[in-house]
């Protein structure tokens, strides 16, 4: 049951940063909903798309850094080692994170097995922006409501963070970079490297 959640999470493909500033109210609901739903149909027609999965990575990579702040997502999910860490190493990390990032997921493309999402409402969420709910159906398994929480700090909205079953992403995330971290004694170098193999097994 958890890889298929982690599935039907990764099929709307992203995580991020939180304390957010807020959006404009009227019109960013709608844009809020307008992102969600142009991300999920992306995502969809990738996936159903003929070719491999990972000949796809290239198309994944695309939808992923034009709708989420990737180096404010790969910042966050370094916690305390993002304020040690070099120029150098946050250029190699946030290149090997995004890398990361599309191999992992669309390497699960092929256990797409038809699932539906449907918008089922919007949440203002103050000066995180809005979270929009999805419910992500698939025959007679119970269905799996995924909150999409979009910003627009960057000056635009993006998405920002997504909330499975209550389990915000961005926050699994950091916890899982941050004890491999501390697993490598703080070698961040180490760290990076151990990322890039990983964008490439």
């Amino acid at each position: 049951m958890i890889e298929r959640r982690q599935f039907l999470t990764a099929t709307t493909a992203f995580f991020g940063a939180t304390a957010l500033t807020a959006l404009p109210v009227q019109a960013s609901e709608d844009a809020a909903v307008a992102l969600v739903k142009s991300v999920q149909d992306q995502i969809l027609a990738l996936i159903r798309a003929p070719g491999s999965a990972m000949s796809k990575e290239p198309q994944f990579r695309r939808i992923m850094d034009e709708n989420a702040d990737m180096r404010q997502i790969a910042g966050f999910a370094l916690g305390r080692y993002a304020r040690v860490m070099s120029d150098a190493q946050k250029a190699r990390y946030i290149e090997a994170f995004k890398n990361f990032v599309t191999h992992t997921y669309v390497k699960r493309f092929d256990e797409y097995q038809g699932e539906k999402m449907d918008i089922i409402r919007t949440r203002d969420g103050g000066r995180s922006g809005y979270l929009v709910d999805t419910e992500v159906r698939r025959g007679s398994e119970p269905a799996l409501v995924v909150g999409w929480l979009i910003s627009d700090r960057s000056g635009r909205p993006l998405v920002a963070d997504l909330v499975v079953e209550g389990v915000s992403m961005n926050t699994s995330q950091r916890s899982e970079f941050t004890s491999m971290i501390d697993s490598m004694g703080g070698d961040l170098d180490r760290f990076i490297a151990d990322l890039e193999a990983r964008a490439r097994s």
